[in-house]
């Protein structure tokens, strides 16, 4: 009963945390546009087997991977306005 609230929550406040750590790192703009490309496909592939192994681990890597997915995205959100 709480693991479907508890997994929209997280995933709810997954983007504000991206926004937040986007407008702090203006300054890393560099270095997170080189490596985390990579990590993502990282992440994925983890979320994937995890999903079948353990709900938590899952939920958390795939909380981790929206995180810098949005926080990747945000600057061509930010073009388009």
């Amino acid at each position: 009963m709480i693991e479907p609230l508890l997994t929209s929550i997280i995933i709810l406040l997954t983007i504000p945390t991206a926004y937040l750590l986007y407008r702090i790192t203006q300054d890393e703009k560099e270095i997170y546009k080189k490596y985390f490309p990579p990590i993502l496909w990282i992440l994925a592939i983890a979320t994937a087997i995890l999903a079948n192994i353990d709900k938590i681990y899952a939920l958390t890597i795939l909380s981790i991977f929206l995180v810098i997915l949005f926080w990747n995205n945000f600057d061509k959100l930010k073009k388009i306005k």
